[in-house]
């Protein structure tokens, strides 16, 4: 049986949790716990110490969006979430989301681990991507109409991962819109951080 190394509010973890549940895959979760913990075989065999790391056959698969795609490649070969799309404006929104959870990331885990994040320019750098971010974000909002796929997951991994860190301000309202256009499928509101 494949496993996934992950924590339940990860949004990196979650991208990946919606495609299981939307493909209804049976993959055992292994929660890590604490992602500020430094043993390396807490989190699997990912030497980055990172999550989500996926297991199968005795292999692992690095990073959430990799790992989505050997999912998609292996169960999925009609690409219903259009997870495998190489449109530049799609590329583009998947990429910006990606920073932004990263950079959503270092603030938390710096404040975690005791770092007065308003003391230090690099964290007003910090700061100002993701709220850029999201500017961007909201005025290419078009890009995130239509279907289910695996873009507008991202969002709502991304959204509700912002609100429960409270680390922005949530002036968004097309983003918004789509965010909660996915609320009503069960697949992705299964896996909602609490």
């Amino acid at each position: 049986m494949m496993k996934l190394y992950y924590t339940p509010s990860s949004h990196f973890s979650r991208k990946v949790r919606i495609i299981i549940d939307a493909l209804n895959l049976c993959i055992e979760l292994i929660d890590i716990g604490n992602v500020a913990e430094q043993a390396v075989g807490v989190f699997g065999p990912n030497p980055l110490m990172k999550v989500p790391t996926l297991i199968d056959n005795g292999g692992p698969v690095f990073e959430s969006d990799y790992i989505v795609q050997y999912l998609i490649q292996q169960f999925d070969s009609i690409d219903r979430f259009h997870v495998l799309k190489n449109n530049t404006k799609v590329l583009n929104a998947r990429a910006v989301m990606d920073s932004i959870m990263s950079a959503e990331v270092e603030l938390i885990l710096a404040e975690r681990t005791g770092i007065n994040t308003d003391a230090y320019p690099r964290f007003d750098k910090t700061r100002s991507s993701i709220n850029n971010g999201l500017d961007w974000l909201e005025s290419h909002a078009e890009v995130f109409l239509g279907q289910p796929s695996y873009l507008r997951f991202q969002l709502n991994s991304m959204w509700d991962h912002l609100a429960l860190y409270g680390l922005v301000s949530f002036d968004y309202p097309r983003l918004r819109d789509s965010v909660e256009r996915l609320r009503t499928l069960t697949y992705v509101e299964k896996s909602a951080p609490r």
